[in-house]
């Protein structure tokens, strides 16, 4: 079990700052869809599961902006793993 923060950032070309919530509301919708554990923050999202579902995540929402036409994107990804696993209750659980 691994905990991933990522942050999906379409770029270019967006017209409008609609446009990028456009995208990455999508993404926040690949992600739900998922089946996997997930918190959306104001910056970011985090994702728990095993570690191969959750980089077959990352790599596929990082796609999805080029999917939507946009041409250039960043993706910022922070990963907590530990052996045994960890999750995101046991990660917040002194401020839950």
């Amino acid at each position: 079990m691994v905990i991933a923060d990522v942050a999906v950032m379409p770029l270019v070309p967006a017209a409008t700052e609609d446009e990028v919530y456009e995208c990455v509301d999508k993404v926040i919708h690949y992600i739900e869809q998922s089946g996997l554990k997930y918190e959306i923050g104001a910056m970011s999202t985090t994702i728990e599961g095993e570690y191969e579902k959750v980089f077959d995540l990352i790599k596929t929402i990082h796609r999805i902006p080029f999917d939507n036409g946009f041409e250039r994107v960043i993706t910022v990804v922070r990963i907590d793993e530990k052996k045994g696993g960890i999750t995101i209750k046991e990660k917040l659980k002194n401020h839950i």
